[in-house]
């Protein structure tokens, strides 16, 4: 896995490696031989096969993006809801992009996240669960930083590619976990008060879009998602149906 470095920065211990099939897997590893501490992240200058949701992989050039894994522990939370990890970690990287001026910047459902209609960023998060209580999660983020070629990805891009201008990864680092630490204090709060701010930034939200559900299309207008996480479509009846991850995929 090539040589490992240590630095503490705030809330986190940052490990450095150079290269991993899979941070997750990295980070799954460690748990499993009780070697993780809360706040432990991982970041791999070379993922060689990285996951995304489902049977997907993520493809990065070494050195030019952020593939890392975060392992949080919720003792101090009582988390029944795992979909508001994800909403929290998916408006973390909102607010990065933001703090760095990347324009139009909202989450694709249920945790891609875009700029304008270009992908820069996929979130995969593994979860823990004591007594059907979440323990803790392996949070996993790729992040396209400086990588300006994607071969056959006519959807990806990255910072670099949207903004002309090249990004020192410690920084957009740093930046992240000091807005993730934030945005775990909304835990906090009521769910359905995540629930709004993570609709407002929700992609193509109130916009007429194609859906493929069971391999036919069908036009719809996303108007929300439910408290567990399953997205809420109008359709051309004016009634309005939820999906989950594995009934329908976004077309446009």
């Amino acid at each position: 896995m090539g040589e490992e470095s240590i630095f503490n920065m705030h809330y986190f211990n940052l490990i450095k490696i150079d290269a991993t099939d899979s941070t997750n897997s990295w980070m799954k590893k460690r748990y499993s031989t009780n070697k993780s501490s809360d706040g432990d992240v991982v970041w791999a200058q070379t993922q060689k096969i990285g996951r995304g949701q489902g049977n997907s992989v993520w493809v990065s050039e070494k050195g030019k993006n952020l593939t890392f894994s975060i392992y949080k522990e919720f003792s101090g939370f009582s988390i029944k809801n795992p979909f508001l990890l994800s909403t929290i970690v998916s408006l973390a990287v909102e607010a990065t992009l933001n703090f760095f001026r990347i324009p139009k910047v909202r989450v694709k459902w249920p945790n891609d996240i875009m700029s304008g209609d270009k992908k820069i960023c996929g979130i995969l998060i593994e979860n823990i669960f004591k007594i059907s209580t979440l323990h803790a999660s392996i949070i996993g983020v790729g992040l396209n930083v400086n990588q300006n070629h994607f071969e056959n990805l006519f959807q990806a891009s990255s910072m670099s590619q949207i903004s002309g201008l090249l990004y020192d990864l410690d920084e957009v680092m740093n930046c992240f976990l000091n807005q993730l630490n934030q945005k775990f204090e909304l835990l906090n709060q009521p769910q359905e008060q995540i629930i709004e701010i993570y609709e407002t930034s929700l992609y193509r939200r109130n916009k007429p879009s194609t859906f493929e559900s069971k391999s036919s299309m069908f036009s719809g207008v996303i108007k929300g998602v439910t408290s567990q996480g399953l997205l809420k479509v109008e359709q051309e009846d004016h009634k309005i149906y939820s999906y989950n991850l594995k009934q329908i995929k976004l077309k446009n």
